[in-house]
């Protein structure tokens, strides 16, 4: 399976102290391995392991938001 497309998920936490951020990180890189796993995956955060992922930390009113991203995985063949 060939990759073409970046990924990128978000969530949002209630609190500005990165102490409280736990759920929120877990949420967005929950989102982010759906969109990455094949249908019918069971293990999709596997797919995470040895990933770059890209971490945003966005300042909203009253908390923060938290985007994980990540790059498709280069074809070894081009």
């Amino acid at each position: 399976m060939t990759e073409t497309e970046n990924y990128s998920a978000t969530a949002e936490s209630s609190s500005v102290d990165p102490h409280d951020w736990g759920r929120a990180m877990a949420l967005a890189l929950t989102r982010l391995a759906e969109q990455i796993a094949p249908g019918g995956s069971e293990d999709i955060h596997a797919l995470l392991v040895g990933r770059d992922l890209h971490l945003k930390i966005g300042d909203e009113p009253g908390g923060v938001t938290i985007t994980v991203s990540t790059e498709p995985i280069p074809d070894p063949a081009t």
